[in-house]
Formats: C-alpha cells, sequence, structure tokens
C-alpha cells in the first residue's frame, strides 16, 4: 500500500504537466488552429501474457477492449486523456482485467492534406490489473510508460481513427488496437 501511495504523487505532476502543456500551446496558438475533440473506440485487446506466463495449460490472451479519450490539438501537437478499459482475457480457471488511464502528448506529421493525420503519442498510464488464477487472486496498480500511434481521417467535425497504444505492467505489456470515432468542437 505504501508502494501506491508514493506513485500518486507523480501521476498528479504528469498530468498538471500535460495540463499545463496544453495551456501553453492554446495560449500560443491562434484560435482557428485550436481543435478540442472527444471520442470512443473498440478493438482487440491482447494482454501481454500467455499460459507458461502463468503456468496454467491454457490462456487466451486476447479479448474486446474500449477506450473513450478527450483531447487537444494546436497546429502539430496535442494532448489527450484516454480512460481504456482491456476487457477480460481469460483460459482455464483464470481470469485477468486490466484498466487503465493514460495521459498523452502528441505529435501529428505534417500532411499537405486537410482530411488526413497521421500521430505517434508518448505519455504515462496508471494501469490496474486483477488477476484470479483458481483460487488465487491478487492486484497491482502500475504508473509506466505508454505510447502508440494512430491514423485519422477527419469528415469534417468527425473523424474516424485506427490506432495502436502498447502499456506496461508489473510482468505484462498489454495493448489495444482500436477503431475510434471522435467529434471536434
Amino acid at each position: 500500500m505504501e508502494n501506491n501511495r508514493n506513485r500518486m504523487p507523480r501521476v498528479r505532476q504528469a498530468l498538471v504537466a500535460l495540463a499545463t502543456a496544453g495551456g501553453l500551446a492554446m495560449a500560443a496558438a491562434p484560435a482557428q488552429a485550436l481543435d478540442f475533440y472527444m471520442g470512443a473506440g473498440i478493438g482487440q485487446s491482447n494482454a501481454g501474457l500467455n499460459a507458461d506466463d502463468l503456468a496454467i495449460p491454457e490462456f487466451d490472451k486476447t479479448d474486446m477492449g474500449w477506450k473513450l479519450f478527450t483531447g487537444l490539438k494546436v497546429a502539430m501537437f496535442g494532448a489527450e486523456l484516454d480512460y481504456i478499459n482491456f476487457g477480460k482475457p481469460s483460459g482455464t480457471a483464470t481470469e485477468v482485467r486490466y484498466k487503465g488511464l493514460a495521459g498523452y502528448g502528441l505529435f501529428y506529421v505534417p500532411l499537405p492534406v486537410p482530411f488526413l493525420d497521421i500521430y505517434a503519442k508518448a505519455g504515462l498510464a496508471r494501469v490496474d490489473a486483477d488477476f484470479e488464477i483458481d483460487t488465487d487472486s491478487f492486484s497491482t496498480d502500475d504508473t509506466k510508460f505508454a505510447y502508440g500511434a494512430g491514423v485519422q481521417l477527419k469528415f469534417g467535425a468527425l473523424a474516424v481513427r485506427g490506432e495502436y497504444e502498447k502499456f506496461k505492467v508489473e510482468g505484462a505489456k498489454p495493448s489495444l488496437l482500436s477503431l475510434s470515432a471522435a467529434y471536434s468542437f
């Protein structure tokens, strides 16, 4: 428990830094270049574990995952906050549940086509992992580096995104490949 308390200030500091960077970007950019958006996505998650890691005979490390996100884009840069639920990968008498909150800085590749964005993102994610193996259960909360990349097609205020994100937790590296819809304000 003491270990988790020591991590919380780091998460708060990272979120404050992300919000500050977003605020500075908003102040420095002309109003027409500011893009605030919200969205949701669904895709395939991968627990980043296999049957050998869990010492069980059978484990399906994939499941349906989903996410909610909000962010802002200013010229080539952005900031984004995501909630991710990786579903419940399971196996013989085993179930794994991952969910997390991630804060990212984004870099958009400058392209001459206004309806297409290609971007990379990096930041911190706090991932909560709950494991149930036979009659044993345990949990871990980790705040570690997360990254991803994606492509976005814009249709006015609506956008469709394809994205890959990778996370780290104790003993695993879960990921999410998703298709999302976003709306810009």
